[in-house]
């Protein structure tokens, strides 16, 4: 076990924890960078992020009131740390709900902005549990693979995720397969499991549907329907 250098919680390596798979999803997805504003008008970035943040969190809604309990987050900058947060508000109000938090390394958060930053610490201090999929606290990520440096540590990550978890939900456009999330779906897809993906496009239609009034935004997301088994 390690101990997050964040805030100090305890980080068990994958050897020290078992996830139920069958009753759990992962999420993977944009960095907040890689989001296009609405009819590429950088005034309507705001909103394109939150008309996103609402779809994300309408995919997590369904798929969890199916019978999925446990979300998994990669932590990452974007989708990953908007899920944690989305699966956070909602544990106030259904407990059954648990949310993992999967680090590629220790400190996999260099490089973060400020205000990721304090969504991670909220994000740590508030999971069910963090686990790393590396067992060496000095290794990072880089292109060569030396002693201290890995440049499969984020694929690990994310297989890691998928190999223990039932349904995939990825926000990306799969016109770049070459994406890490890309290739984190086509895992998932391999493995047979449920992949549910929205992008972009989906998201600027949303706002032609509903205009930029974020409650418009809101009931037009309620009409959402999703083809889900239950667990």
């Amino acid at each position: 076990m390690f101990y997050s250098e964040l805030t100090g919680m305890p980080v068990y390596h994958t050897d020290e924890v078992c996830i139920r798979k069958e009753t759990a999803v992962c999420v993977t997805g944009h960095r907040t960078k890689s989001i296009k504003p609405y009819r590429d008008d950088p005034k309507n970035f705001g909103i394109t992020c939150y008309a996103a943040k609402l779809m994300l969190d309408r995919y997590i809604s369904i798929v969890m009131k199916k019978g999925y309990t446990t979300l998994l987050s990669g932590l990452a900058e974007g989708t990953d740390l908007w899920a944690a947060e989305r699966v956070l508000f909602h544990k106030r109000y259904e407990k059954e709900r648990r949310l993992i938090g999967v680090m590629p390394y220790m400190s996999h958060f260099n490089g973060f902005k400020a205000n990721n930053i304090e969504l991670l610490r909220l994000v740590e201090r508030h999971a069910d549990m963090l686990v790393t999929t590396c067992n060496n606290v000095n290794v990072t990520y880089g292109r060569k693979q030396t002693p201290l440096t890995d440049p499969n540590i984020y694929k690990k990550r994310n297989y890691y995720m998928v190999d223990n978890s039932a349904v995939v939900i990825a926000f990306y456009n799969e016109s770049n397969p070459r994406s890490g999330t890309g290739q984190t779906v086509r895992y998932a897809r391999q493995l047979g499991h449920l992949v549910l993906c929205f992008d972009n496009d989906d998201i600027h239609r949303l706002l032609d549907r509903a205009g930029l009034d974020k409650m418009a935004i809101y009931n037009e997301l309620k009409k959402l329907k999703l083809n889900v088994p239950k667990p």
